[in-house]
């Protein structure tokens, strides 16, 4: 939607155009009249020229997308909020034309004046009826958006879900049919966590999780994103980073994450991880290129456990 200022550019245009036929006409009262007629015409084909438009599809289409309750909600209250301000802009068009309309009539000779108030109390109505909506819409656009970042959010690590992950690599690997693309990927499991589970409980697995997911985002850059892939397993994209610099962030993570240890009811919890990574090769899809981290991933459990596998 074209902001408020655009719009008001637009009426005033339109304005000016009608007030110049005016003169034009000679101010005989079948002219005026005819072009009373066309102000509401002319000035929402402008409306419409200039990029504004008060159509549902667009916004039905993107609430088809929406998966949670409160943002249908939100999406729902968005569309009455333009059905709403479609009605009061047709019925405010509706009136002044109305009353345009009974100046001419009321009169052999039209005034001017009187008529340029009429189209500028039109124009206020109208822009104060559209600021009243834009303002609605961006506050339920501001609410959509919260809660479109809360759904990408994992909630216990506070690291990207799978949801993020899938959006943020179909961006990435837009070109990846053309080249290969400076980007790799690492897939990372916590060894023995069951057992962590079994023998300090639940709770101290989450911490564990929480933990980790802290020590990831220390040692990445800020345009690499860490995300929690599932249970205990985490990956990590490295945006502009070819094997050789996300093989030394790979292995300054395990170092990291020897070197602490949890301390949970008077128990040390000491945490090691097993990693695959993988560059990214022409043509690879996320799906491929999570294929190769993690059977690197096996390949380093059946070695041992706590060590990088490149594939």
């Amino acid at each position: 939607m074209p902001p408020l200022e655009k719009i008001n550019e637009v009426v005033k245009k339109s304005c000016e155009e009608i007030k110049d036929t005016i003169k034009e006409s000679g101010s005989e009262s079948g002219d005026v009249s005819e072009v009373i007629k066309n102000v509401v015409e002319i000035f929402f084909e402008r409306l419409r020229k200039s990029g504004y438009s008060v159509y549902l599809d667009q916004f039905l289409e993107i609430e088809h997308e929406k998966k949670s309750k409160k943002c249908i909600d939100i999406a729902k209250e968005s569309i009455e909020s333009f059905k709403e301000s479609n009605s009061n802009l047709q019925n405010i068009t509706q009136t002044h034309t109305i009353e345009i309309e009974s100046i001419v009539e009321s009169s052999e000779e039209i005034d001017i004046s009187k008529f340029k108030n009429r189209i500028e109390a039109f124009q206020n109505d109208l822009m104060s009826e559209l600021q009243r909506a834009n303002e609605l819409i961006r506050s339920l656009e501001s609410e959509i958006e919260e809660l479109q970042k809360q759904s990408n959010i994992d909630p216990l690590t506070k690291l990207y879900n799978r949801k993020a992950l899938e959006i943020d690599a179909k961006e990435l690997l837009r070109f990846s049919d053309e080249r290969n693309l400076n980007i790799s990927l690492l897939m990372i499991d916590a060894d023995d966590f069951k057992k962590i589970n079994d023998n300090f409980g639940h709770l101290a697995g989450d911490k564990v999780l929480v933990l980790l997911a802290k020590l990831f985002k220390l040692s990445i850059r800020e345009y690499d994103r860490a995300y929690r892939y599932g249970g205990e397993e985490f990956l990590i994209i490295f945006n502009r980073a070819d094997t050789d610099n996300a093989k030394k962030v790979a292995e300054r993570i395990m170092k990291t994450v020897r070197s602490n240890k949890l301390i949970y009811k008077g128990n040390i919890i000491r945490i090691t991880l097993s990693m695959g990574l993988t560059s990214h090769q022409k043509g690879d899809t996320l799906e491929s290129m999570i294929e190769r981290a993690d059977a690197a991933v096996y390949q380093a459990k059946r070695e041992g456990k706590d060590r990088l596998v490149v594939r």
